[in-house]
Parts: C-alpha cells; sequence; structure tokens
C-alpha cells in the first residue's frame, strides 16, 4: 500500500528493485495519493491497483533553495532562467532588472535542476525495466515524455490516464467489498500516523510502531 507525496527517487528505485527482489510479482496499491518518487516506485510494480480516489502524479524533481527555505521544481527554476536570459538578449538595456529577478537562483541551483531532469530521465525507464514483462521503447519513451509534460508538481493522473500511458492497472469499484476494506486499513494507517509528516511506522507479525 503506496501513499506518499514523494521524496527521494534514488531511494524510490532502490526499493522497487529490492520488492522484485523478494516478489516476482509485486503489486502496488495506491488509496489516495502517490505522486514524483512514489508514482517512480508505481511504475516498477506488476499492477498498480487504483479507485476513485487514487491518483499517481508527474515524475518531477524538486530543488531546495537555501534563500527561500522550501522546495520548487527543477523545471520551473530552468524555465524562468531560460526565459530570462531570452528577454535579456531581446532587450539588453534591461539586464539588471532581468538580473534582480534571479536573485535566489544561482549557477549551483540550475545546474543541480538541470542534472536532476536528466536523472529522471534515466530513472523512469529504469525503474520500467524492473516489470517481469517491461514495456517496449515506445511505450518507455511515450510514458517518460507524458510524466516529465505536467506542468504542475501537484497535477494528477487517475486510473484511466495511467491506463491510457500503459501503465498496469487494476480498477477496483469504490464500492467493492475488497476496496472497503482496503480504504478502511489505509484510514486506520492516517489516523495511528497523525498529522505530522514524519511520523513513520514499521509493521512486525504481531505489532505496529509509529515512531518520529
Amino acid at each position: 500500500m503506496l501513499t506518499s507525496l514523494g521524496g527521494n527517487a534514488e531511494a524510490a528505485i532502490r526499493m522497487a528493485a529490492m520488492c522484485h527482489t523478494e516478489r516476482a510479482d509485486f503489486r502496488v496499491i495506491v488509496p489516495d495519493t502517490a505522486a514524483s518518487a512514489a508514482t517512480l516506485l508505481a511504475l516498477a510494480a506488476e499492477s498498480v491497483v487504483m479507485s476513485n480516489t487514487s491518483a499517481l502524479g508527474p515524475v518531477d524533481p524538486q530543488i531546495f533553495m537555501p534563500q527561500r527555505k522550501e522546495y520548487y521544481p527543477a523545471k520551473g527554476i530552468l524555465a524562468i532562467v531560460d526565459d530570462l536570459d531570452n528577454r535579456t538578449r531581446r532587450n539588453p538595456q534591461a539586464f539588471e532588472l532581468y538580473a534582480s529577478l534571479l536573485a535566489d537562483v544561482d549557477s549551483i541551483a540550475y545546474q543541480t535542476a538541470k542534472d536532476a531532469l536528466a536523472r529522471t530521465e534515466e530513472l523512469i525507464p529504469e525503474v520500467l525495466r524492473l516489470r517481469t514483462s517491461p514495456p517496449n521503447e515506445n511505450q518507455v519513451r511515450a510514458i517518460t515524455k507524458a510524466l516529465q509534460s505536467s506542468a504542475m508538481h501537484s497535477a494528477t493522473i487517475r486510473y484511466t490516464q495511467a491506463k491510457e500511458l500503459g501503465i498496469p492497472t487494476e480498477y477496483l469499484p469504490p464500492h467493492s467489498e475488497i476496496w472497503n476494506l482496503l480504504w478502511r486499513l489505509h484510514a486506520h494507517y492516517a489516523y495511528l500516523l497523525g498529522p505530522r509528516p514524519r511520523n513513520n511506522l514499521i509493521e512486525g507479525r504481531r505489532v505496529s510502531l509509529r515512531f518520529g
């Protein structure tokens, strides 16, 4: 069962490889949202179980900006720099004005954003090829392009869209008995973990341990 707004893409592909080592029929259940790095993990599954509340998202790396103390989409950083560069070329007299708009984006942040996007283009095909029956090269390119084309990090990919992309999805009606059981389990986890995003849960055979 996978619910996450994202995280470390490298960790996601390691988890995917580990899951495939343990289970050839690796399956992911998405009760709510599995975005960005979580979508990357879901791509490795032989089947992604979804319903009306389920959503995947674009695989969109985020770059931490120390000056603002927040994460920003790598695509957005590149877009604003490239746009202002083009504006400056057309109107050199406005260089100082445009330069002030880039005060928070230094060369390191720009290069980090470029590297992150380039690595994402490598990771998506890599994780897709973990499947027992991986998609062909044309499908890999189509999925990679689609998952990097959404303008917003919060964009959602519903069941029908995932199926159209060639992601092996399994739809469960929202009122089906199995989905109701899965949703109840998801709700219990959400309550147990609480509102703090740093809480973690380890499942054992006899006990669930929360820490964070």
